[in-house]
Order: C-alpha cells, then sequence, then structure tokens
C-alpha cells in the first residue's frame, strides 16, 4: 500500500470510521489502556490515533499525544469527550517526530496491519518509548487456524487494494503478529499475548501488552 494511497483512503472514510469499526471490530478498548497502569503525571504516545476511539479510557491526569497521518481522523478525535489531557500532531508512526525516550507508554489500535513496515514502526515506538515502558497493541491479525488463514489469503488482494467497506478501511489481511513479535528481533519482552479467533477470516485479530526492553 502506498502512503499517500492509504491518507486518502481514511481522509475519505474518516466520518464512517467509527460505525464501521463497531459494527464489524468493536472492542472495548478499556482494557486495553488500563493494562498500562497509567499513573498521573505520565505522558502516553498513541500512535496513529485515528478518530480516538482509545481516547476516553485514558485516566484523568495523564497526558496524551495522538499522531495521525490523516488531519480527517484527527478532526473526528477531537470531538471525542476525554477525561485525559491531549495533543494531536499529524505525524508519520514510522518516521516519529519525537526525541528518544520521550514516552512512558504507548498504544496502537489497529494500526500495525495498515502501515507498510510495521516493523519500522513498532522500532519507532520504541525509539520514543523510555526503558521498561508498557506497549499496548490491538489489531487484526493473520488466524493461527490454516483454514481461516486461506480465507485471508483470499480477501488479501481486495483488502489492501480496495479496502472494506470499498474505500473506507484498506489494511494487510495477511498481517503475521508471530513473525513481527517474536521473529523480527526487536528489543520487546511480551507480557500478554491474546490472539482472538473467530471463523469470520475479517474478524481475527491480537491484543498484546509489551514491553520496551532496551537499556
Amino acid at each position: 500500500m502506498q502512503i499517500n494511497q492509504v491518507i486518502e483512503t481514511y481522509d475519505r472514510g474518516a466520518v464512517d470510521y467509527d460505525a464501521i469499526m463497531k459494527r464489524y471490530w468493536h472492542i472495548e478498548r478499556e482494557p486495553l489502556i488500563a493494562s498500562l497502569q497509567l499513573q498521573p503525571g505520565q505522558t502516553v504516545l498513541d500512535a496513529a490515533v485515528g478518530t480516538g476511539l482509545n481516547l476516553s479510557a485514558y485516566p484523568q491526569g495523564v497526558h496524551v499525544v495522538g499522531v495521525d497521518l490523516s488531519h480527517k481522523m484527527i478532526d473526528e478525535a477531537r470531538e471525542k469527550t476525554v477525561s485525559a489531557d491531549i495533543t494531536f500532531k499529524v505525524s508519520d508512526i514510522c518516521n516519529l517526530d519525537f526525541p528518544d525516550n520521550n514516552f512512558d507508554a504507548a498504544a496502537s489500535g489497529f494500526t500495525l496491519c495498515v502501515v507498510d513496515d510495521p516493523v519500522r514502526a513498532l522500532e519507532e515506538i520504541l525509539r520514543v518509548t523510555k526503558p521498561g515502558a508498557l506497549i499496548a497493541i490491538l489489531d487484526y491479525c493473520k488466524s493461527r487456524d490454516p483454514e481461516i488463514a486461506k480465507w485471508q489469503e483470499l480477501i488479501s488482494d481486495a483488502a489492501s487494494q480496495l479496502g472494506f467497506p470499498t474505500d473506507k478501511i484498506k489494511w494487510n489481511a495477511l498481517m503475521d503478529y508471530d513473525e513481527l513479535i517474536y521473529n523480527s528481533k526487536l528489543n520487546i519482552e511480551v507480557l500478554v499475548d491474546n490472539r482472538i479467533e473467530s471463523a469470520n477470516p475479517f474478524s481475527c485479530g491480537c491484543q498484546l501488552l509489551l514491553k520496551n526492553s532496551k537499556v
């Protein structure tokens, strides 16, 4: 997927994104954000904040920096009711404009399956978070069931090129979190790896809690 193509698609789909996610990929965000164990005064990166589906789960007293390539998605996020202090920035998570060791924690929802280089994106998240920082990820992913994975292979090209619904959301239907997390040799410790398996190939996902193990 070309980055400009992805931006254009999410700009077009911004006003419909919440409704689409609620219908096809609705997962409560509170457990994801709670897993970060955030404390007042901490700063957390919401990587590809989108329309802000994570934002209401952040506690008061925490500062959240939400970055996204689509300014129209950010416009939708600004309308969310939140308790935390929120700052938005148009930025590419594969080339984050932040110094090293800047954030106490990070969260990412349905993001790494969209970018062309998820290893690079995760490397950047690790770079800008502090050693020992917790990183919570919720995402679509390739099923561990080979029969379901066969269906994902069939929808892969359409999902990445046409999107589902068409011209609304584009993603990698074969996003392999086993490869990304366990075989990429990144400086991470896996604390939680919960897979969301489904007979519906569109609905397979994962929720992970990682620890930044750099020194």
